[in-house]
């Protein structure tokens, strides 16, 4: 057994025969001082039991043995998709009244504020190092925030004339929204790359007349689908249920991030012991029906729900003690779980996942 420390996570990497044995057990709170003193960082009690990378099925397989025990079957990371449809009429016909409406109050604010939004195809060295100050502006003031687009500047440019920006500039042509898309029409995506607002744009709702006008580009070039880009599916850690909610609630659905970029692929097998370090409720995307498939784009993307949703929370917010209390189908229609699981899962739009469950973690 290995213990590291991951952002303040304390994880137990175990072998299979650790995890049917319960190992982490007797490691208890020194394996979390060992983690603080190998990794410099504060010292705990484990969090999470991570099944060893040879003993996972890269296919998101699991077997009922260690479901048994706690474990769960999730992607490393996720990939935000949907059709953008032939108008953005049809497309925003699919959300919530109080999404359109979000959408209508920031339209209305950018006209009476007189803001411009900005459409370019091509990246300039300007333009991404402009954008940079807003996106590490953002990134500070995020708990775990990491600045992926500083690292990933010389890729971008070097990609320059495959990407568009989107942004929402002020009178004197500050840039208030912005977003920078990979135009990919072997793949019909358009994909959001990268994305940041100051805070007076979020307030009001600045973002989604950025992202509505991606769309439109999006359809002004022949292209089928749009992406809101890749995510870890644990939102809750250095990305919160907050972004989770926007992308949900703008009618996005996740579909395994390999079948857009390969090298994104595999997962994790885990078991989640504590919440100390993570949300409360945190989320978790599972592989659902993906499991021990080879899921192609754009035949996922045109599949409907297919990944399932595990909400973790303390004890006292549902009604299980340990391990999976209840199950939802995508209507958000209970099982066998009690009303407090229900009203956990209403805070979350689940429409785009084949299940909800929660879990109560101490």
């Amino acid at each position: 057994m290995e213990i590291v420390e991951q952002d303040h996570l304390v994880i137990a990497v175990v072998d299979r025969a650790e995890a049917e044995s319960h190992a982490w057990k007797a490691a208890g709170e020194s394996a979390g001082a060992a983690a603080g003193e190998s990794a410099g960082g504060s010292a705990g009690p484990i969090d999470i039991v991570r099944l060893a990378e040879d003993d996972v099925d890269p296919s998101g397989g699991i077997d009922a043995d260690l479901a048994g025990l706690g474990f769960v079957a999730r992607p490393k990371w996720l990939n935000w998709c949907a059709p953008v449809r032939d108008s953005q009429v049809h497309f925003e016909a699919a959300l919530s009244g109080t999404e359109r409406r979000n959408i209508r109050l920031g339209t209305r604010f950018v006209h009476d504020e007189g803001l411009r939004v900005d459409v370019r195809v091509g990246l300039t060295e300007q333009l991404v190092d402009e954008f940079l100050v807003l996106y590490e502006q953002q990134i500070a003031g995020m708990p775990r925030g990491q600045n992926f687009a500083r690292r990933g500047r010389d890729r971008l440019l070097a990609g320059a004339d495959q990407h568009v920006g989107v942004c929402v500039r002020t009178r004197d042509g500050a840039m208030l929204v912005g977003s920078l898309w990979w135009i990919r029409p072997e793949d019909s995506v358009l994909q959001m790359r990268y994305s940041a607002s100051a805070a007076d744009a979020r307030s009001g709702r600045v973002m989604r007349v950025a992202y509505t006008r991606a769309l439109q580009f999006a359809r002004e070039q022949g292209l089928t689908y749009a992406s809101l880009g890749n995510d870890p599916s644990l939102f809750g850690h250095v990305v919160q249920p907050g972004l989770f909610n926007f992308k949900t609630r703008f009618g996005f659905a996740p579909v395994p991030a390999q079948v857009l970029t390969p090298k994104l692929g595999g997962g994790f097998v885990d078991k989640f012991l504590s919440l100390r370090s993570l949300a409360d409720p945190a989320l978790v995307v599972t592989w659902g029906r993906h499991a021990g498939t080879v899921p192609v784009w754009p035949e996922v993307g045109a599949a409907g729900p297919g990944h399932d949703l595990l909400i973790l929370s303390g004890v006292s917010g549902v009604s299980g003690v340990s391990g999976v209390s209840g199950a939802f189908g995508a209507s958000g229609v209970p099982g066998a779980s009690g009303v407090a699981d229900e009203e956990l899962a209403g805070r979350f739009r689940t429409g785009g996942f084949r299940r909800t469950r929660v879990a109560a973690v101490p």
